[in-house]
């Protein structure tokens, strides 16, 4: 495979049509647009509520027993003279009814009428406790999954280091009293072939750390890749790495000490990120009484090297 470092990116102009660059945030995840693949919620319904933020996940879960509610009260409503002491052809009594069915509140002012009413009670009985143990469950499952909260740095620097031409990357760990154990990280670039004649390629090229891997993750932790001559970055400047579509994948993983549970994370650099000739700003100090200071304000704070 040819080296992207070894290839001149084409120019604008071209007979053929050039292939646009993909459409990726900087973010923890791709922003793609898909085609032809299935989004049916029921196909995926745990994964989707897993992936769902906490104000999502209770609309959600009050809208469906809402709707679940509205569809017995609705049988109730139907089936005519079913509810004792309810007022005729009243569906909000016929709601009330079915929602003290189903959390099995019954304050016995509104009661059964006949036997058709006491077998659809039962399912109602039946539906409310089984959704109050899947909303239970699934409550358990978000809250009890293990988390590791890193910060990245909003920017890769390019810069000189310790007198050679590096890649870096800031890193924190997000949590002041808790460490990752055995924390690895890799780096990975995602490289486009830019010919426009050419079948569409990407290729994925290892970037060597100088550390990849701390045995406790609890403070900061600046990434460096030297990019010398097996660099794939090697000789590439802003122009070149825009216009192979460069996009840098950084992952890690290591176990939560708190949970003694693995944890991952991942955090995605396209080409703009990019920036050459600065450097992060120190962060590390000293508070009262002479204790270690790190000042998360300026985290990804960049400022000109010298």
């Amino acid at each position: 495979m040819t080296s992207p470092a070894d290839k001149t990116p084409p120019p604008a102009s071209t007979q053929c049509n050039p292939i646009p660059p993909p459409a990726v945030k900087n973010s923890r995840t791709f922003n793609v647009h898909t085609k032809g693949l299935s989004s049916s919620l029921m196909s995926d319904f745990y994964y989707r509520v897993m992936l769902a933020s906490w104000p999502q996940f209770f609309i959600g879960a009050t809208l469906v027993y809402l709707c679940i509610n509205a569809g017995f009260a609705l049988v109730y409503f139907l089936g005519g003279d079913m509810i004792l002491n309810a007022r005729p052809s009243s569906f909000i009594d016929a709601y009330i009814f079915s929602f003290q069915t189903s959390t099995t509140i019954g304050y016995g002012y509104l009661l059964p009428k006949n036997g058709i009413t006491h077998a659809i009670v039962m399912v109602d009985v039946f539906s409310g406790l089984l959704y109050v143990a899947v909303l239970t469950g699934l409550v358990f499952a978000r809250l009890a999954k293990p988390q590791a909260r890193v910060l990245f740095s909003r920017q890769v620097v390019i810069t000189q280091h310790r007198g050679q031409t590096s890649l870096l990357v800031r890193l924190a760990n997000g949590r002041k009293r808790s460490s990752i154990i055995n924390c690895h990280v890799s780096a990975v670039l995602m490289m486009e072939d830019r010919d426009p004649c050419s079948l569409f390629e990407r290729h994925f090229v290892d970037l060597n750390l100088q550390r990849d891997n701390v045995p406790i993750f609890s403070l900061t932790w600046t990434l460096v890749h030297t990019i010398d001559e097996q660099s794939p970055l090697y000789g590439l400047d802003k122009a070149a790495i825009e216009g192979y579509g460069t996009i840098l994948i950084i992952t890690l993983d290591g176990i939560e000490d708190v949970f003694a549970q693995t944890v991952h994370t991942n955090y995605i650099y396209e080409a703009q990120h990019f920036i050459f000739n600065k450097r992060f700003a120190n962060i590390l100090g000293q508070h009262k009484g002479g204790r270690r200071m790190i000042d998360y304000t300026r985290f990804n704070e960049v400022e000109d090297s010298h």
